[in-house]
């Protein structure tokens, strides 16, 4: 009876795939940084014997207001392009008309509508002024650069790696997250189009930008689990800060008393909070500095976008993500520099 030959696997290929599955085995069973604060807060209410408040999560930001809908653009005939045979814009034209470009996505559209202002003068430059197909060319070229922001916010409001930007995450930002200077290298390629947009400096843009900050932006999702990891650590200080601001210091270390309970809190505090919580949040800190400015520029008062969003990305705001996340650990933090004090044991 015939029996079929084993395929060996190459050494190198079998090596290559253990090490994909150990790598993925490692990164589901990694521990969330939430969970290190659930635990800091079950042992300081079971030190304290006082029930443990529950870490809610944050409200979820309100989605992103519907753009617009725009009035007809001026067309351009079969006729007229014909005439514009001569320029790259007929090329440009043709392909965004077939079926391709009809069911182009809101980047390709955006880049379709930059290549077209990008075109259109030097196409201009070769008709004659009086001409129909001039008038034409010169109203949608007009046109197209008055509305090339409504088309940048269309792909910020339907393009699935920006949209979601701003919704719940089922994940958190690791403790050594990937893809933070690629985030920043993108975001920063997003805003510049949107600069040279504003500032009518249309020649300076990159349109193959636009997908090369996009593929960047979905592989790391980095700005959505930045924004709901921060978001998570607000919600969980505060809630730490009401329940350690709920209990009496003079109970925890009565005076002339044994500090056994007062040096278990504070060992909990120093292992939890300050050796895990406490970096991870600078960390988290130190990240929405740089992107912060970058949210803002573009999504800040932009018509799709919300009070709430508006309110965490304004950059003189105390109320804005960066400082809310600064201010709720300083206000946390506060409260066990006067139990140290009170107490009189050293945090060390």
């Amino acid at each position: 009876m015939y029996k079929k030959a084993l395929t060996l696997i190459p050494s190198k290929t079998w090596l290559s795939c253990l090490l994909a599955v150990c790598c993925a085995v490692l990164a589901g069973c990694s521990k969330a940084p939430s969970n290190t604060y659930h635990t800091y807060i079950a042992r300081l209410s079971n030190t304290l014997e006082a029930q443990a408040p529950s870490l809610s999560k944050p409200v979820a930001i309100s989605p992103l207001l519907p753009p617009n809908t725009l009035l007809n653009s001026t067309t351009i005939s079969l006729i007229e392009l014909a005439s514009l045979s001569h320029c790259k814009l007929s090329l440009l034209i043709s392909e965004h008309n077939n079926q391709l470009g009809k069911t182009a996505g809101h980047a390709g559209v955006l880049k379709y509508q930059i290549e077209f202002v990008q075109n259109a003068q030097q196409c201009l430059s070769t008709l004659e002024p009086n001409s129909a197909v001039y008038k034409t060319l010169l109203k949608a070229k007009t046109h197209k650069e008055q509305t090339l922001n409504h088309y940048f916010n269309l792909m910020l409001y339907n393009e699935f790696e920006l949209k979601n930007t701003w919704q719940a995450s089922s994940a958190e930002l690791s403790v050594s997250p990937a893809g933070f200077s690629d985030t920043v290298a993108a975001m920063q390629q997003l805003a510049l189009i949107k600069q040279h947009i504003l500032n009518k400096h249309y020649l300076k843009i990159n349109s193959a930008d636009i997908f090369n900050a996009l593929e960047q932006l979905n592989k790391y999702r980095f700005n959505q689990l930045l924004i709901y990891s921060a978001r998570l650590q607000i919600a969980f200080n505060n809630s730490a800060t009401r329940f350690i601001e709920s209990q009496s210091i003079d109970e925890i270390c009565p005076a002339g008393k044994n500090k056994k309970i007062a040096t278990i809190v504070s060992n909990v505090f120093q292992k939890y909070f300050l050796k895990e919580i406490q970096p991870y949040q600078a960390n988290l800190a130190g990240y929405l500095e740089t992107l912060l400015p970058l949210y803002n520029q573009l999504w800040f008062n932009q018509a799709i976008t919300n009070k709430q969003i508006n309110t965490l990305i304004a950059l003189d705001s105390q109320n804005n993500l960066l400082n809310q996340l600064k201010g709720s650990a300083k206000k946390h933090v506060t409260w066990w520099q006067n139990f140290y004090k009170t107490c009189e044991i050293s945090p060390i």
